[in-house]
This record gives C-alpha cells, sequence and structure tokens, in this order.
C-alpha cells in the first residue's frame, strides 16, 4: 500500500474525488465530526476523536490507522477475531488505512455507517499530513534525511528526561570522518556527498533503529542510545567505526571515522553529557583518528 506523502501534496485541489459508490453524507448534528476533527493537527488526538464516533456504530475492541508518516492506535484497543479494514481515498491518493477489530463480521450497514464517518475525517487528515511532512522536512537534513541540528536537540533533551525519570542507561555517541575535506578539495563536493550517503547507510545498517541518529551538517554525526542500547554503547560505537571503514566509497577515498561516547549519569545537564563526548572524540582523533574513546567519569 502506498500512502500519502509529500510528494502527493500539490495533486489537492478543493473537490472530493474519493469513493464514490456510496450516497452524499447528511447530518443534523449541529457540530460534525469534520468540526470536531478540525480542532487538532495531531492523528493520535484525531483518532480518539474518531474512535468515539465509531464505537457508536458498532461494538469496537481495537482501531488502528497506518499513514506515512506513522502508525497510531486508539486508547484502550485490545486484540479482537474479527477484524475490518478500509482505505480512506482522497483526489485518487490513499491517506491512510483504518483496521477496526471487533467481536463479531461488521455488516454492510455499518460498513456504510463507518464510511460515512470516515468521509468526514478526509480533509482534516488531508490537513495534518501536509502539516506532519512538513514538520518532518524541518527536522531532516537534506542530503543523507538523518535527523538535522535542530531534531537532535529536542530528542537529546526527551532522552534525558526519560532517563532521568525511569532510572535508564542513556548514551550519547559523537563521530566526526577522518580525512573528508581532502576528498572534496581533490574529487569535489560530489564524491563528498556520494561518501556521506554511504557513511549514512553505513550508520544505519548498524543501528537496530535510525531515529537516534543525526546529522549537524558537514562530517559531523550524532547517535543517541537509550536503555538496552545505550548499555552496549561501546561495542555500538566501534561497529558503526568499522562499518564506515570498511565501506569501499569509504576505503577509495580514504576516509575512516572517529567517534567519542559519553554514558549519562545520574542527574547530568544535557550541556555536560555534551561536552564529556566531544572531549571523547577530540581524544579518538589525537590518538591518531580511526578510534574510538570513551568519556570516564573522572575526567567529566
Amino acid at each position: 500500500m502506498e500512502l500519502f506523502g509529500l510528494q502527493d501534496m500539490a495533486l489537492f485541489g478543493t473537490s472530493y474525488a474519493g469513493v464514490t459508490q456510496h450516497p452524499q453524507w447528511t447530518s443534523d448534528d449541529p457540530v460534525s465530526l469534520t468540526e470536531q476533527l478540525q480542532t487538532s493537527l495531531d492523528l493520535a488526538e484525531q483518532l480518539e476523536i474518531f474512535s468515539m464516533a465509531a464505537g457508536k456504530v458498532l461494538p469496537l475492541r481495537s482501531l488502528q490507522l497506518q499513514t506515512a508518516v506513522g502508525k497510531y492506535l486508539a486508547s484502550g484497543s485490545e486484540a479482537a477475531p474479527s477484524e475490518h479494514r478500509s482505505m480512506l481515498m482522497l483526489n485518487d491518493q490513499c491517506l491512510a488505512e483504518l483496521c477496526y477489530q471487533t467481536e463479531l463480521p461488521v455488516t454492510p450497514m455499518q460498513q456504510h455507517q463507518l464510511w460515512q464517518l470516515e468521509r468526514q475525517w478526509l480533509y482534516p487528515m488531508r490537513n495534518t499530513l501536509v502539516v506532519a511532512r512538513l514538520q518532518q522536512l524541518a527536522l531532516r537534513d537534506s542530503l543523507t534525511s538523518l535527523g538535522n541540528r535542530r531534531h537532535f536537540d529536542d530528542q537529546f533533551a526527551k532522552a534525558l528526561q526519560l532517563s532521568h525519570r525511569r532510572h535508564e542507561a542513556c548514551a550519547l555517541i559523537l563521530l566526526d570522518l577522518d580525512n573528508f575535506k581532502r576528498t572534496n578539495d581533490n574529487f569535489g563536493h560530489h564524491a563528498g556527498d556520494d561518501v556521506l550517503l554511504a557513511v549514512a547507510d553505513a550508520m544505519r545498517h548498524t543501528l537496530r533503529a535510525s531515529d537516534g541518529l543525526f546529522r549537524f551538517g558537514g562530517d559531523e554525526f550524532a547517535v543517541i542510545l537509550t536503555a538496552e542500547d545505550a548499555a552496549c554503547a561501546e561495542l555500538v560505537a566501534h561497529r558503526m567505526v568499522k562499518a564506515i571503514n570498511q565501506h569501499h566509497l569509504c576505503q577509495q577515498f580514504e576516509v575512516t571515522a572517529s567517534a567519542g561516547l559519553a554514558q549519562l549519569t545520574p542527574d547530568e545537564q544535557a550541556a555536560t553529557l555534551f561536552a564529556r563526548a566531544d572531549d571523547a572524540l577530540a581524544q579518538a582523533k589525537l590518538a591518531g583518528k580511526n578510534a574510538v574513546k570513551v568519556s570516564l567519569l573522572n575526567q567529566a
């Protein structure tokens, strides 16, 4: 299933051209579902509003929404034996897929009533998806599609807050490429861009999830690890450096990587943790590059 993405934004006009096999929906309710949905630009909140309306049509046990920007589950959802799926279409574009779960099969009459509700969600959802896509672009590096510095600052603060609250591990890895400037100077920025894309791919493949992977610009990268991943942060750092060094493009241009690692300590602030990781990175560079250095607590 191909869901609505950024490239689809310009395809929307002002007229509805979705599913046409049902008659026009009408309602005497002074506050329509559409108006309620338009009070929020958050898909999770819209799903909660919609699930309350859908719950009046059938005994709903679970409701899941899948879009190009994420998957959402209505609060209180639990598995049920019967499932009904519905595509939300607008102007020949698939905005999302809804998955209803109930104890008994959904009847044709209930399907029609659900469609009437879904039709009211189309434009509020379209608007929310456009905003979500623009927000994603604002937080992504244009070359590698990794998170940018703005996204890092936001996620770093959240990660530390959760780690302190839950008393879980958190680690920061700062990574810098060795000899990258020489690639740009000798072979041009196009070659440099190819190397950066190769590095981003190598790092993605090393991590179990790439949400904590960022590019600050130039040849500087950062990785935020939490919980179990943070506990093996040094191993992750070594694997990333090795994966970069073994990439054929990096070998071709003689580019390697150095990394600095710092583990969060109790009550430590973001600025201190970042400074310790940065110092460890500097030590890796001074040690001859192509290395990983860990910030020790007595060096903080």
